[in-house]
């Protein structure tokens, strides 16, 4: 049985202030709680279903508590979280492996998007996402459920446009999406470099134009009346077409 207090502490992690403070986030769903099984995340505590217990022996590895269905109700953010709950330990870093490919994610405040772009990411091979501080949440539990248990394969580094311009070795390739830009076929076969997507609302920062960076554009119809593209729809043509080479 979950406690009053436990759910209440549970709940209490939809809100950044508590993660923060805490430095956990819940990961919620079936999906999400058994794609910890093969992360470097630690995990604190989980709790299933004793139907997820059976039907899913493996869940046991994280040695979760079986609690009614009823408590899991109570604890979810979710519209409806029958099958499990785990409370799991923040996980950042600072390394950036700049001999492979580099998303930088420049200001991309929607939940939805930056867990589709990791999802995106992951599906292609491409485990080094970088966002700006002005960027939405890693943990936000909006991001980390749109994710479909993607996020275990990613370890988030948080540094603002300017910092990491500084640390960026000269001979890594910059690629900036753009209005005005080459065809991204020039990323064909790409094995290394920086792809930075900008939000829908602004772009990317004015600091990507302060050096001479490559600057490509997804071309649209000519009776396109879209002012943008979804950036996460963005992240994806752009990642398939890194493969094509």
């Amino acid at each position: 049985m979950l406690s009053k207090n436990k759910i209440k502490f549970i709940k209490s992690l939809q809100q950044k202030k508590f993660r923060v403070e805490s430095q956990k986030f819940i990961v919620e769903g079936r999906k999400g709680v058994l794609s910890l099984l093969n992360s470097s995340f630690k995990v604190d505590e989980v709790y299933c279903s004793e139907k997820i217990s059976q039907d899913y022996p493996e869940i046991l590895e994280l040695q979760p508590y079986v609690v009614a269905e009823n408590d899991l109700e109570k604890a979810t953010g979710l519209k409806s979280n029958k099958e499990a709950i785990a409370i799991v330990n923040f996980h950042e870093s600072s390394e950036i492996s700049w001999d492979n490919l580099i998303l930088y994610l420049d200001g991309v405040s929607d939940p939805g998007n930056l867990g589709t772009i990791i999802r995106t990411a992951d599906w292609f091979g491409i485990q080094q996402i970088v966002c700006s501080t002005d960027s939405v949440e890693f943990y936000n539990p909006k991001v980390v459920q749109s994710t479909m248990g993607s996020f275990s394969s990613i370890i988030p580094v948080v540094i603002d446009a300017e910092d990491f311009l500084k640390t960026k070795p000269k001979n890594t390739k910059v690629y900036v999406t753009d209005f005005e830009g080459d065809s991204p076929n020039i990323l064909n076969g790409v094995q290394a470099g920086v792809i930075v997507m900008g939000s829908e609302s602004h772009g990317v920062s004015e600091v990507w134009y302060q050096s001479e960076h490559q600057k490509i554009t997804i071309p649209s119809s000519a009776e396109s009346n879209a002012e943008s593209l979804n950036v996460a729809i963005a992240t994806s043509i752009l990642c398939y077409q890194i493969k094509q080479g």
